[in-house]
């Protein structure tokens, strides 16, 4: 993992142990004392999943709030996303605004008009969301974002020769990239 990772990775672990330590209060029982905890793995990893998610949607300067499960990314998806997430996305994708456009069925100029904080319709957001959530699999898979964008664009046998990225316009394409990642982590060739 990189740095950066590593360190929201920290960062977060820090801010959920502080709000678990003021939040949950332990009541021993003299018969049967349980042993506290304090910073449950499975918090861990949802915490870390959903920080680093926000990073590829641009971080603070794109999204208001944190994200901290799935009920925020309803919620989220209902509210809409601004315009300048694309770009973040974009970036992590390794694509242009174009190729962006045309993963969200939309026309670039569609896209260009839009204000960078104009918030996307409700089918665009679910998208995006669906992309970055991919991205995030894909980069924890493969292993570095770099690495990532590089597979992302090569032919995969499995996909007919065709790279990953002619798959990402539709949810069922989303969903076979990600099987192969499952298999590419299981150590199946693909």
């Amino acid at each position: 993992m990189t740095k950066w990772i590593k360190y929201i990775q920290y960062v977060v672990y820090l801010i959920k142990l502080e709000k678990l330590k003021k939040a949950v209060v332990i009541k021993k029982s003299k018969a049967y004392p349980k042993p506290e905890v304090d910073n449950p793995p499975a918090l861990q990893e949802a915490a870390v999943k959903y920080e680093s998610l926000r990073v590829i949607l641009g971080g603070r300067q794109t999204l208001r709030q944190s994200l901290s499960g799935d009920f925020d990314l309803i919620a989220l998806t209902r509210e809409g996303i601004k315009k300048s997430t694309l770009k973040s996305l974009a970036e992590h994708l390794g694509i242009s605004m174009e190729t962006m456009s045309g993963l969200l069925h939309s026309s670039y100029r569609n896209i260009q008009r839009k204000d960078e904080d104009e918030l996307l319709d409700t089918l665009k957001t679910e998208k995006v969301l669906e992309l970055a959530a991919f991205a995030q699999r894909g980069i924890e898979v493969i292993g570095s974002k770099e690495a990532f964008k590089e597979w992302l664009h090569s032919p995969i046998v499995a996909l007919g020769n065709k790279p990953p990225l002619d798959f990402l316009d539709t949810s069922f394409g989303i969903q076979l990239v990600i099987k192969i990642l499952g298999r590419l982590e299981q150590g199946v060739f693909s």
